[in-house]
């Protein structure tokens, strides 16, 4: 669970940082809200996908 809650905060982190430079750079508004969010979904979403499909190996005892 903690991982989970790990991620949400730093997709949201990343989001506003990227989402700001974007919004800059392209001459639009920045929304906190919907960049946070956005990237908190997406990152969610890629480290979960990317957990079901990466196992950990299995050792022999």
């Amino acid at each position: 669970m903690s991982k989970q809650l790990t991620i949400l905060f730093w997709g949201f982190i990343y989001g506003e940082v990227i989402g700001y430079i974007s919004s800059a750079l392209s001459g639009t508004e920045f929304s906190a809200l919907s960049s946070g969010l956005t990237a908190m979904i997406i990152g969610f979403i890629a480290i979960n996908a990317l957990n079901f499909f990466v196992k950990t190996p299995k050792t022999n005892k």
